[in-house]
């Protein structure tokens, strides 16, 4: 298969529809067949001003603490309508490789990635003092692991909700798909899109992990939060992405479908 190694695979693809587009096309470019199936949409929160007001705000905090690209992008939308600039003296951390990504395209300068991609490290290790303070925009589905971490070390929080996470009718588009054709895989990069997933399969009947281990779709995660999300839903994990970015999916779910392929 040359340069193209996913050459005929069936992929799903479960990330909401506007994020998908780079996904999509590296999964092309390696001669898979992705199959778009959105299990969540993302909308603005119910109420922007707690957002507005922070961010308009912004250059009286000690930290800007992100864990999602989400939720830079719905800072970096705010910062630009507000007509703001990045402050100068915040420090940014990010929760990994790439929500830095995202913070540093949006034209931020990170300051601090933790030891692992989880926000209870993050929480731990930020080299925070006692009495400074944190904005930290969230989903609306975001545990709270690393704000009790931080409020534990002495940090004052500013936690607007950023977005908010909602399922998409797209997910039933994968129950038809698994019931009428082969996948080869399907991808997971959120804790809440693999949750939306499991309640759509198991209201119509589905368990994947009653499917022949060498017939039923190989389950790859972006990161250890969204596997241990299907961990919880019973579902054999396959890999887990070592960079939580879409390179590291890609990674992970060619590693995946070559060992299948060996041990047949």
């Amino acid at each position: 298969m040359g340069d193209r190694p996913l050459l005929g695979r069936r992929i799903v693809v479960t990330r909401s529809a506007h994020q998908s587009a780079g996904l999509l096309e590296t999964l092309r470019a390696l001669g898979a067949i992705p199959v778009v199936a959105p299990a969540i949409r993302l909308l603005p929160p119910a109420d922007l001003t707690p957002l507005t007001e922070a961010v308009r705000e912004l250059a009286r905090f000690d930290w800007f603490v992100c864990t999602s690209g989400n939720a830079v992008s719905a800072v970096d939308e705010a910062r630009r309508g507000l007509g703001l600039d990045w402050p100068k003296g915040l420090r940014i951390a990010a929760v990994g490789a790439g929500t830095a990504r995202a913070l540093e395209q949006a034209g931020a300068q990170v300051a601090f990635i933790p030891s692992r991609a989880l926000g209870e490290v993050l929480g731990r290790e930020l080299p925070i003092a006692p009495g400074e303070s944190v904005l930290w925009p969230h989903g609306d589905l975001a545990g709270p692991a690393m704000f009790d971490a931080l409020i534990a070390r002495g940090a004052r929080i500013t936690a607007p909700v950023a977005y908010r996470t909602v399922s998409d009718a797209g997910s039933l588009g994968l129950v038809e798909i698994l019931r009428d054709g082969h996948v080869d895989a399907i991808t997971f990069t959120s804790g809440s899109t693999v949750r939306h997933v499991a309640e759509g399969l198991a209201a119509a009947g589905i368990e994947l992990d009653s499917l022949e281990a060498g017939t039923r779709p190989l389950i790859i995660c972006i990161g250890p939060v969204t596997a241990e999300a299907a961990r919880q839903a019973r579902w054999p994990v396959d890999a887990v992405a070592a960079t939580h970015d879409d390179a590291g999916l890609v990674d992970a779910l060619l590693r995946s479908l070559t060992a299948r392929s060996m041990a047949v």
